[in-house]
């Protein structure tokens, strides 16, 4: 019984010992986990300069404190611009960083960019126009490690739009600075 113990002894720590010295290279180097995260997004912004609240949500891949994703948004509140009701939805990639992730309040950047449309209809809901349009969206914020898998984030961003062609909008009455609630579940 004590040879069989000695021998699984050794076994184990030479085990041990050679998956020491094998470390796998990666290439984005040793210690770079890759997780990921989702979650719903809020945003209070002015259209056509109106109050304007926008709800959505996205996710994306961690490597590291970086991640990559996509997003998706769409105004929730009625706007109207020359008696007419506005609707804008925009969705597409969502890039970003946290600084100091580890810490329990710590900053981050992101970028939204994307496609979407600008509606409008009559006070009958029948439609009236249609416009395709480009957004892109940077952001700063200021991210809170609620739990391991779990994170409030509170920031501003500015969204630039173009290709609004209508006789009433431009691309000036959908960009324009906003602040947003965002909560993100993962495993970080």
């Amino acid at each position: 019984m004590r040879k069989i113990i000695v021998i699984l002894t050794l076994v184990l720590s030479f085990t041990g010992l050679n998956a020491q010295e094998s470390e796998i290279q990666t290439l984005f180097g040793s210690g770079t986990r890759i997780s990921g995260f989702g979650g719903p997004t809020m945003s209070f912004t002015s259209i056509n300069g109106e109050f304007a609240h926008m709800m959505g949500g996205g996710g994306g891949v961690l490597l590291g404190d970086f991640f990559i994703g996509g997003y998706g948004e769409g105004l929730t509140n009625s706007i109207t611009a020359g008696g007419n009701r506005i609707k804008l939805g925009h969705g597409g990639f969502w890039t970003g960083y946290s600084f100091m992730a580890s810490r329990a309040l710590h900053p981050a950047v992101s970028t939204q960019m994307g496609w979407g449309s600008i509606t409008q209809t009559d006070d009958n809901h029948y439609h009236l126009s249609s416009d395709n349009v480009f957004v892109i969206n940077p952001a700063i914020e200021l991210e809170m490690n609620f739990t391991r898998f779990f994170r409030i984030g509170a920031g501003a961003h500015y969204r630039f739009v173009s290709g609004v062609n209508t006789s009433t909008l431009t691309n000036a009455d959908f960009s324009g600075p906003g602040a947003f609630l965002s909560f993100k579940f993962g495993w970080y």
